[in-house]
């Protein structure tokens, strides 16, 4: 009486070796274009809380709030929007002191941020306007053609535009 076989035969194994190799190269590019996808929405989704914040705290608190990028000793706003971002009381820029600083949102590591203004901070007033003109933030994951645009309102409101925003021309 012959017994059955245990295990696989060397066929067999070249053989799933072979599909899980295809399917692997079949879905690389939709991996990274996952990442791609994930980072871009994870910028976007912290710069709005972070201006969404500001502008809540200044509507509450019945005080001028200011949002700006600060350099690594958080001491004075800089114009680079990819670095950690400073929610503070009132209107300073430079010599910054730790009673100032409402909350601290960290940076964006796997995205650029770049503001259409080149200004270092953004002013809300008590009833939640923000200071100047509309501006616009533009969302590029690293590597990635495809962004996203934020637009922000005189009315100290956000929105993300539709069309996606070429990273290539920045």
């Amino acid at each position: 009486m012959k017994l059955p076989s245990r295990g696989f035969t060397l066929l067999e194994l070249l053989v799933v070796i072979l599909l899980v190799g295809i399917l692997a190269t079949l879905a690389t590019p939709s991996f990274l274009a996952f990442g791609e996808r994930n980072a871009r929405s994870a910028a976007v989704n912290q710069l709005q809380s972070t201006l969404s914040f500001a502008r809540n705290t200044a509507i509450t608190q019945r005080q001028e709030v200011t949002v700006c990028p600060s350099d690594e000793k958080r001491q004075n706003c800089v114009t680079e929007w990819s670095g950690p971002i400073l929610v503070l009381t009132g209107d300073k820029q430079k010599n910054l002191d730790t009673d100032d600083i409402v909350r601290v949102f960290p940076s964006t590591p796997r995205a650029e941020i770049s503001y259409s203004r080149n200004w270092r901070r953004i002013k809300f007033t008590p009833l939640g306007h923000s200071s100047g003109y509309n501006g616009r933030f533009f969302v590029c994951p690293a590597n990635a053609e495809k962004g996203k645009e934020l637009v922000l309102s005189q009315l100290g409101r956000l929105r993300v535009t539709e069309q996606p925003y070429d990273c290539s021309s920045s």
